[in-house]
Protein backbone atom coordinates (compact mmCIF):
# COMPACT_ATOMS: atom_id res chain seq x y z
CA UNK A 1 0.00 0.00 0.00
CA UNK A 2 1.49 3.23 -1.14
CA UNK A 3 2.13 6.01 1.80
CA UNK A 4 0.36 9.73 2.15
CA UNK A 5 3.57 10.86 0.86
CA UNK A 6 3.44 8.88 -2.43
CA UNK A 7 0.21 10.55 -2.88
CA UNK A 8 1.16 14.01 -2.28
CA UNK A 9 4.23 13.93 -3.96
CA UNK A 10 1.80 11.88 -6.89
CA UNK A 11 3.56 8.90 -7.16
CA UNK A 12 0.68 7.25 -6.40
CA UNK A 13 -3.22 7.56 -7.54
CA UNK A 14 -6.12 7.70 -5.22
CA UNK A 15 -8.33 9.93 -2.69
CA UNK A 16 -6.47 11.21 0.27
CA UNK A 17 -8.12 13.20 2.73
CA UNK A 18 -6.42 15.48 5.33
CA UNK A 19 -7.93 16.11 8.50
CA UNK A 20 -6.60 19.73 9.74
CA UNK A 21 -7.46 21.79 12.69
CA UNK A 22 -4.79 25.22 11.09
CA UNK A 23 -5.09 26.22 7.83
CA UNK A 24 -1.29 25.93 6.88
CA UNK A 25 -1.50 22.39 7.40
CA UNK A 26 -3.75 22.10 4.87
CA UNK A 27 -1.93 24.50 2.67
CA UNK A 28 1.38 23.30 3.12
CA UNK A 29 0.04 19.62 1.67
CA UNK A 30 -2.40 21.02 -1.03
CA UNK A 31 0.89 23.08 -2.06
CA UNK A 32 3.05 20.49 -1.91
CA UNK A 33 0.51 18.17 -3.80
CA UNK A 34 -0.21 20.55 -6.60
CA UNK A 35 3.65 21.93 -7.43
CA UNK A 36 4.72 18.26 -7.83
CA UNK A 37 2.43 17.93 -10.14
CA UNK A 38 3.54 21.30 -12.12
CA UNK A 39 7.07 20.04 -11.95
CA UNK A 40 5.75 16.76 -13.57
CA UNK A 41 3.55 18.31 -16.09
CA UNK A 42 0.75 17.48 -14.45
CA UNK A 43 -2.94 20.19 -14.28
CA UNK A 44 -4.19 21.17 -11.05
CA UNK A 45 -8.05 21.39 -10.14
CA UNK A 46 -8.57 23.16 -7.27
CA UNK A 47 -12.29 23.90 -6.16
CA UNK A 48 -11.38 25.95 -2.74
CA UNK A 49 -12.90 28.89 -1.09
CA UNK A 50 -11.70 31.98 -1.97
CA UNK A 51 -10.06 32.78 1.53
CA UNK A 52 -8.10 29.41 1.12
CA UNK A 53 -6.49 30.03 -2.48
CA UNK A 54 -4.82 33.05 -1.01
CA UNK A 55 -3.01 30.99 1.14
CA UNK A 56 -2.56 28.30 -1.26
CA UNK A 57 -1.09 30.99 -3.60
CA UNK A 58 1.45 32.33 -0.86
CA UNK A 59 2.49 28.31 -0.18
CA UNK A 60 2.93 27.76 -3.69
CA UNK A 61 4.82 31.01 -4.18
CA UNK A 62 7.62 29.91 -1.64
CA UNK A 63 7.62 27.19 -3.60
CA UNK A 64 8.86 28.47 -6.62
CA UNK A 65 5.61 28.89 -8.29
CA UNK A 66 4.19 32.06 -8.04
CA UNK A 67 0.97 33.59 -10.32
CA UNK A 68 2.98 34.62 -13.32
CA UNK A 69 4.47 30.75 -13.72
CA UNK A 70 1.20 29.35 -12.89
CA UNK A 71 -0.52 31.40 -15.82
CA UNK A 72 2.20 31.36 -18.26
CA UNK A 73 1.71 27.19 -17.81
CA UNK A 74 -1.71 27.37 -17.77
CA UNK A 75 -1.44 24.48 -15.60
CA UNK A 76 -3.58 25.50 -13.18
CA UNK A 77 -7.70 25.81 -12.98
CA UNK A 78 -9.55 27.51 -9.64
CA UNK A 79 -13.09 27.01 -9.21
CA UNK A 80 -15.52 28.26 -6.38
CA UNK A 81 -16.00 25.77 -3.86
CA UNK A 82 -19.67 27.68 -2.94
CA UNK A 83 -20.54 28.54 -6.48
CA UNK A 84 -19.49 24.63 -7.49
CA UNK A 85 -22.15 23.40 -4.18
CA UNK A 86 -25.21 25.89 -5.59
CA UNK A 87 -24.80 24.52 -9.01
CA UNK A 88 -24.75 20.53 -8.19
CA UNK A 89 -26.98 20.16 -5.06
CA UNK A 90 -30.55 19.56 -4.69
CA UNK A 91 -32.15 20.77 -1.31
CA UNK A 92 -30.20 18.97 1.19
CA UNK A 93 -28.38 15.91 -1.09
CA UNK A 94 -26.05 16.53 -4.49
CA UNK A 95 -27.56 15.76 -7.67
CA UNK A 96 -25.48 12.88 -9.43
CA UNK A 97 -26.47 14.32 -12.54
CA UNK A 98 -25.39 17.76 -11.81
CA UNK A 99 -22.46 16.34 -10.02
CA UNK A 100 -21.34 15.14 -13.35
CA UNK A 101 -22.15 17.93 -15.46
CA UNK A 102 -20.07 20.28 -13.33
CA UNK A 103 -17.37 18.59 -11.91
CA UNK A 104 -16.82 16.04 -14.50
CA UNK A 105 -17.34 18.99 -17.56
CA UNK A 106 -14.41 20.85 -15.67
CA UNK A 107 -11.98 17.79 -15.54
CA UNK A 108 -13.26 17.16 -19.10
CA UNK A 109 -11.97 20.77 -20.11
CA UNK A 110 -8.64 20.82 -18.40
CA UNK A 111 -7.95 17.18 -19.82
CA UNK A 112 -8.64 18.76 -23.64
CA UNK A 113 -5.57 20.94 -22.81
CA UNK A 114 -3.74 18.41 -21.38
CA UNK A 115 -4.64 14.72 -23.05
CA UNK A 116 -1.73 12.47 -21.63
CA UNK A 117 -1.42 14.16 -18.37
CA UNK A 118 -3.23 12.79 -15.30
CA UNK A 119 -5.01 15.80 -13.42
CA UNK A 120 -4.45 16.93 -9.72
CA UNK A 121 -7.42 17.58 -7.92
CA UNK A 122 -8.00 19.61 -4.20
CA UNK A 123 -11.56 20.09 -3.14
CA UNK A 124 -13.18 21.17 0.18
CA UNK A 125 -16.69 20.98 -0.95
CA UNK A 126 -17.17 18.39 1.25
CA UNK A 127 -15.88 20.52 4.29
CA UNK A 128 -18.61 23.49 3.82
CA UNK A 129 -20.77 21.05 3.88
CA UNK A 130 -19.98 19.46 7.17
CA UNK A 131 -19.29 22.85 8.49
CA UNK A 132 -23.49 23.32 7.41
CA UNK A 133 -24.51 20.35 9.17
CA UNK A 134 -24.86 18.28 5.75
CA UNK A 135 -22.62 15.15 6.81
CA UNK A 136 -25.13 12.69 4.69
CA UNK A 137 -24.20 15.56 1.74
CA UNK A 138 -20.37 15.24 2.09
CA UNK A 139 -20.18 11.56 1.93
CA UNK A 140 -22.54 11.08 -1.27
CA UNK A 141 -20.46 14.01 -2.56
CA UNK A 142 -17.15 11.97 -1.43
CA UNK A 143 -18.88 8.51 -3.44
CA UNK A 144 -19.13 10.69 -6.44
CA UNK A 145 -16.18 11.60 -6.58
CA UNK A 146 -15.17 7.73 -6.44
CA UNK A 147 -17.16 7.82 -9.39
CA UNK A 148 -16.26 10.17 -11.42
CA UNK A 149 -12.63 8.58 -11.00
CA UNK A 150 -13.35 5.34 -12.74
CA UNK A 151 -13.95 7.20 -15.80
CA UNK A 152 -11.79 9.78 -15.69
CA UNK A 153 -7.70 10.06 -14.76
CA UNK A 154 -7.03 12.42 -11.49
CA UNK A 155 -5.84 11.75 -8.01
CA UNK A 156 -8.22 13.76 -5.56
CA UNK A 157 -7.19 15.18 -2.23
CA UNK A 158 -9.69 16.70 0.14
CA UNK A 159 -9.89 18.64 3.29
CA UNK A 160 -11.63 18.52 6.22
CA UNK A 161 -11.03 20.74 9.51
CA UNK A 162 -12.29 18.76 12.11
CA UNK A 163 -11.07 17.99 15.88
CA UNK A 164 -9.38 14.04 16.23
CA UNK A 165 -9.58 14.22 19.93
CA UNK A 166 -13.73 14.93 19.96
CA UNK A 167 -15.35 11.73 20.57
CA UNK A 168 -18.43 12.87 18.43
CA UNK A 169 -16.17 13.55 15.96
CA UNK A 170 -14.62 10.01 16.09
CA UNK A 171 -17.79 7.87 16.11
CA UNK A 172 -20.18 10.35 13.92
CA UNK A 173 -18.74 11.54 10.58
CA UNK A 174 -14.83 10.55 10.56
CA UNK A 175 -15.35 6.87 10.00
CA UNK A 176 -17.76 7.44 7.33
CA UNK A 177 -14.77 9.85 5.31
CA UNK A 178 -12.18 7.15 6.21
CA UNK A 179 -14.60 4.70 4.31
CA UNK A 180 -14.70 6.78 1.04
CA UNK A 181 -10.41 7.58 0.94
CA UNK A 182 -7.79 5.54 -0.09
CA UNK A 183 -5.21 7.68 2.11
CA UNK A 184 -6.04 9.26 5.21
CA UNK A 185 -3.41 11.92 7.20
CA UNK A 186 -5.51 12.68 10.62
CA UNK A 187 -3.37 15.16 11.82
CA UNK A 188 -0.54 17.29 10.83
CA UNK A 189 2.33 15.89 12.73
CA UNK A 190 1.39 11.66 12.45
CA UNK A 191 4.29 10.92 14.25
CA UNK A 192 3.33 13.46 17.08
CA UNK A 193 -0.59 11.78 16.70
CA UNK A 194 1.23 8.03 17.18
CA UNK A 195 3.14 8.95 20.03
CA UNK A 196 0.29 11.16 22.17
CA UNK A 197 -1.97 7.72 21.44
CA UNK A 198 0.41 5.56 22.76
CA UNK A 199 1.05 7.44 25.84
CA UNK A 200 -2.54 8.19 26.23
CA UNK A 201 -3.39 4.29 26.20
CA UNK A 202 -0.71 3.73 29.23
CA UNK A 203 -1.73 6.46 31.07
CA UNK A 204 -5.78 5.19 31.17
CA UNK A 205 -5.60 1.93 30.85
CA UNK A 206 -2.55 0.96 31.62
CA UNK A 207 0.41 -1.28 29.26
CA UNK A 208 -0.97 -4.69 29.40
CA UNK A 209 -4.65 -3.23 28.54
CA UNK A 210 -3.27 -0.93 25.95
CA UNK A 211 -1.74 -3.24 24.19
CA UNK A 212 -5.15 -5.77 24.08
CA UNK A 213 -6.41 -2.19 22.04
CA UNK A 214 -3.80 -2.89 19.47
CA UNK A 215 -3.90 -6.30 19.14
CA UNK A 216 -8.29 -5.87 18.58
CA UNK A 217 -7.68 -3.12 16.25
CA UNK A 218 -4.97 -5.20 14.02
CA UNK A 219 -7.60 -6.54 11.35
CA UNK A 220 -7.86 -3.29 10.18
CA UNK A 221 -4.38 -1.94 11.02
CA UNK A 222 -3.42 -4.94 8.35
CA UNK A 223 -5.40 -2.88 5.69
CA UNK A 224 -2.94 -0.21 6.04
CA UNK A 225 -5.17 2.51 4.39
CA UNK A 226 -5.49 4.51 7.99
CA UNK A 227 -2.86 5.11 10.52
CA UNK A 228 -2.99 3.16 13.55
CA UNK A 229 -3.33 6.05 15.67
CA UNK A 230 -6.34 7.00 13.88
CA UNK A 231 -7.65 3.68 14.12
CA UNK A 232 -7.43 3.20 17.53
CA UNK A 233 -9.20 6.42 18.67
CA UNK A 234 -12.00 5.57 16.34
CA UNK A 235 -12.44 2.11 17.81
CA UNK A 236 -11.57 3.26 21.56
CA UNK A 237 -14.51 5.59 21.29
CA UNK A 238 -17.26 3.32 19.35
CA UNK A 239 -16.35 0.55 22.04
CA UNK A 240 -14.48 1.92 25.40
CA UNK A 241 -17.67 4.95 26.62
CA UNK A 242 -16.36 4.84 29.69
CA UNK A 243 -13.01 5.79 29.24
CA UNK A 244 -12.84 7.41 25.65
CA UNK A 245 -13.20 10.97 26.78
CA UNK A 246 -10.16 10.48 29.12
CA UNK A 247 -7.94 8.84 26.22
CA UNK A 248 -8.67 11.28 23.99
CA UNK A 249 -8.25 14.27 26.58
CA UNK A 250 -4.81 12.81 27.68
CA UNK A 251 -4.03 12.15 24.00
CA UNK A 252 -5.04 15.62 22.80
CA UNK A 253 -2.63 16.53 25.55
CA UNK A 254 0.08 14.76 24.80
CA UNK A 255 -0.33 15.90 20.90
CA UNK A 256 0.23 19.58 21.98
CA UNK A 257 2.04 19.82 25.23
CA UNK A 258 4.89 17.10 24.19
CA UNK A 259 6.86 17.30 21.44
CA UNK A 260 8.28 13.89 19.74
CA UNK A 261 11.59 13.43 20.49
CA UNK A 262 14.02 13.25 17.70
CA UNK A 263 15.39 9.92 17.44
Amino acid sequence: MSSWTDVVRGESAGHGVQVYADLDELAGSVAAYVSAGFEAGEPALVVATREHVGRFAEKLASAGWDERKIQGDKLLVLADADAALTEFMDGELPSATAFEAVLGGLLDRVAERFPRARIRVFGEMVDLLVARGQTEAAVRVEQLWNGLARRRSFSLLCGYRMDVFDRATQTGLLPDVCAEHSHVLPAGDPERLSRAVDLALDEVLGPADAGKVYLLVGERIREARVPVAQLVLMWVSANMPGLADRILASARTHYFGEPVAAT
